[in-house]
């Protein structure tokens, strides 16, 4: 679907053939937008890392919904939105007050604790992952935020849930998440 010039978006089951189809869309995207190769390979890895997590997400929380993929693109500014309904990574201790506010105007702090939380998660990981409906063993290792934020230019990990989204998802029923990740072309010449 293109809503407008320079956006983009697609609807996708929580099954990994679906990041094929999101692979391939995504590239012709960003060579019609005249993206040098190597930039859309390293933003192909990085959003497919991240459509697999959220397809990840959703198995692990017995969720059908599907994922948004939202992406931008604007001059050399490439701005991809993951949204998914696996209820996202949180503490199961509450944060101090001061350490919301430290993780709202913290970006990296933030990135760290999802990090994190994903190390403390992982024997919660599905084994297997559907793939054209059937389960097919799957190797979940939990590197993916690593390679995301390596690849590129900025990682952000947002909450959603009754009503609200936020960095710090204590305090309301975390429903899923919200990724966004950028990527600047003039950046890497």
């Amino acid at each position: 679907m293109n809503p407008s010039p320079g956006s983009y978006a697609m609807f996708l089951p929580p099954d990994m053939a679906s990041v094929k189809v999101f692979r391939s869309e995504l590239k012709r995207t960003l060579a019609d937008n005249q993206f040098p190769q190597a930039n859309i390979m390293q933003i192909e890895i990085a959003a497919d890392e991240a459509l697999t997590n959220s397809v990840a997400a959703n198995v692990c929380n017995h969720s059908d919904e599907t994922i948004i993929c939202r992406w931008r693109i604007e001059g050399s500014k490439f701005i991809l939105y993951i949204l998914d309904y696996g209820s996202g990574l949180h503490n199961e201790n509450p944060i101090e007050e001061t350490d919301k506010n430290l993780l709202k105007t913290n970006s990296s702090l933030c990135l760290a604790t999802f990090i994190n939380n994903i190390r403390n998660h992982q024997d919660k990981k599905p084994e297997a992952l559907p793939y054209n409906g059937s389960h097919q063993k799957h190797k979940n290792m939990g590197k993916g935020l690593k390679i995301i934020s390596a690849m590129m230019d900025s990682v952000k990990v947002l909450f959603h849930g009754e009503g609200m989204v936020g960095e710090a998802p204590q305090g309301f029923k975390v429903m899923g998440s919200i990724l966004t990740l950028e990527y600047d072309r003039a950046k890497h010449l």
